[in-house]
């Protein structure tokens, strides 16, 4: 994970808060621990100790988990065809635990699974270390990487690649931690064709559905594929019917677009609305929007233009959009879009930096924009005060990283404190003066 490689002591700190539990001391000393062995492990053995490994992960789906237990996969393992599904229920004190074991870097790797790889149905579940998918078609985790339908489960340090979801969060899931993983080319497009002109979905390095979700401390890359209907689409982190999200920290390089968010005006068979309690409340803050492949940084929309049908897929209330930095080439870009009639109601954002090349930011009747940086473009169709046209002034020593030099107007620009960290785990005090603009903090 290049972008991380910052992140030492306050950064690992930040992250030891971020999640909900740590595996390590959390599992009861009466709690069960297998292992599994792809290739060494047998079926008919206990699979109680490394001696005793079973072999599949349909014999482990089956597993009798509860609060405490452990499920240890071998390094060097391999499982396609195989979906790893825990259903169990753990709780805050003693979660279930699935890891790897055994020596060397190499994760546990688990693909090729229609659905999903490794499907979390129950409660309190921890996931570390493996890979999860393949980008070889027939090798793929055709929908979901992982599949999330449990509430209070954590996915991290992992490295999830080749879904046209790399990680879904179900609708009605509470609580889901993802963090400190590594998504890459997740780029596959669950639908794509040419019979109806607006339904062409996939590319999600993270799909979220549910609500109350922290997703922090990630980077998230190739989320984007040829889509029939828009040209290219995908996102690192889609947010649709989910709300109360929070996501933060992470690192985003080559995505379509960083992140997009929707409701849905339709109804169910019954008549029961999709969407009932709307999508809202949505934060990102301290995030890093970047690559020259990256044509949108946030795209979120009110309930219709005037004069024209509503929006299928709005309103979306009360997304916060606060200390991102947003630095797109793409001749295309734009870096914050909130149309079909959006108002504050709908965006807040401020003390961000911004620069691409056709549109700042979108949302004429958006007047809460303040303390940010716009700097590039073409265009900026958005109200607000205290807000600075300059030239941010970033540090390109290494492109995926632009953090600010001496100079820079977005340092001690901003006024309120969002994080105690900036996207590096640099702690944010104010012993150095106010906050500064954007998801990096100078070292003054």
């Amino acid at each position: 994970m290049s972008g991380w490689n910052l992140r030492t002591g306050a950064a690992l700190a930040a992250l030891t808060l971020t999640a909900t539990t740590l595996a390590t001391g959390t599992a009861s000393a009466a709690a069960a621990i297998y292992y599994v062995d792809a290739v060494n492990g047998n079926d008919s053995a206990k699979g109680e100790s490394p001696a005793t490994a079973w072999k599949t992960l349909t014999k482990a789906s089956t597993a009798s988990l509860e609060a405490g237990s452990k499920l240890m996969l071998s390094r060097g393992s391999t499982w396609k065809g195989q979906q790893l599904h825990i259903s169990g229920e753990g709780n805050a004190e003693a979660p279930i635990v699935v890891d790897a074991y055994g020596t060397g870097t190499a994760r546990p790797v688990i693909a090729g699974d229609d659905e999903a790889c490794v499907w979390l149905s129950g409660t309190h579940i921890e996931v570390y270390n493996l890979q999860v998918g393949l980008t070889q078609d027939g090798s793929r985790c055709t929908w979901a990487g992982i599949k999330v339908t449990g509430d209070h489960n954590v996915i991290e340090r992992n490295y999830i690649t080749g879904a046209a979801a790399g990680v879904y969060i179900e609708q009605g899931v509470q609580y889901t931690a993802v963090t400190a993983n590594e998504f890459v080319d997740n780029n596959h497009m669950s639908k794509n064709d040419a019979d109806d002109p607006d339904d062409d979905s996939g590319a999600f390095g993270i799909l979220v559905q549910g609500d109350n979700s922290n997703i922090g401390w990630n980077e998230i890359r190739g989320s984007i594929a040829d889509s029939n209907d828009y040209g290219m689409d995908g996102a690192a982190v889609e947010i649709f019917l989910g709300s109360d999200n929070r996501i933060h920290h992470n690192i985003a390089i080559d995505n379509e677009s960083f992140a997009e968010l929707g409701t849905s005006r339709a109804t169910n068979p019954n008549g029961t609305p999709v969407d009932p309690d709307g999508t809202s409340g949505n934060i990102f803050e301290y995030n890093v929007i970047t690559g020259p492949q990256t044509q949108g940084g946030l795209v979120t929309r009110g309930p219709q233009e005037p004069g024209e049908a509503p929006d299928p897929n709005g309103p979306v209330l009360s997304t916060a959009f606060r200390n991102n930095t947003i630095r797109l080439t793409h001749p295309d870009s734009q870096g914050v879009v909130c149309d079909a009639g959006c108002t504050n109601a709908h965006l807040s954002m401020s003390q961000n930096i911004v620069q691409v090349v056709a549109k700042t930011a979108y949302g004429p009747n958006v007047t809460d924009s303040h303390h940010n940086v716009f700097f590039g473009a073409r265009q900026h169709q958005m109200g607000g005060t205290n807000n600075k046209t300059a030239d941010p002034l970033f540090n390109l020593t290494d492109p995926n990283n632009p953090s600010l030099r001496a100079g820079s107007p977005a340092i001690d620009f901003g006024i309120t404190k969002f994080s105690d960290n900036d996207v590096t785990g640099r702690v944010i005090d104010g012993s150095d003066g106010p906050v500064d603009a954007g998801a990096y903090e100078f070292d003054k």
